[in-house]
């Protein structure tokens, strides 16, 4: 059972329109999210992704390693170039980056029930003081 984290907590997953991939997406259900498996867009997928946006209500980054800087940097450009739908980290996520995921531009993080279980909720917190950067 995936487990979502958010400034609220931990809670129960509650996307049910389902993922595919960006190749895929002209095939897909209409209102399905985007997952990227990789966020090091060529520039042809980050443009195919940029047109897809008012589309989409969620889109799902996996971060490859703990230190996937293409997944932060991804979802700042996607909140610049004015996405506004839920934006969530899946994969090698761990609970100290959560303020630096959410000032990226991040919603939300997918963790498996695993992952949970050796990050549990009390280490999901914002940092004091924490607010979003905000944008000129």
């Amino acid at each position: 059972m995936t487990v979502l984290v958010t400034d609220q907590g931990f809670g129960p997953e509650d996307w049910l329109r389902g993922y595919a991939p960006l190749a895929a997406m002209s095939n897909a259900p209409e209102g399905s999210g985007v997952d990227l498996a990789n966020p090091a867009l060529s520039a042809r997928d980050k443009a195919r992704l940029f047109h897809l946006m008012p589309e989409c209500g969620l889109i799902r980054i996996r971060l490859r390693d703990f230190g996937d800087l293409a997944a932060f940097d991804l979802a700042r450009d996607l909140r610049d170039g004015g996405f506004q739908g839920r934006l969530r980290a899946h994969g090698a996520v761990l609970a100290r980056a959560y303020t630096l995921l959410r000032r990226a531009g991040f919603d939300e993080v997918e963790l498996d029930p695993h992952q949970a279980r050796r990050q549990p909720e009390e280490h999901w917190r914002n940092e004091a003081g924490w607010h979003p950067l905000r944008r000129a």
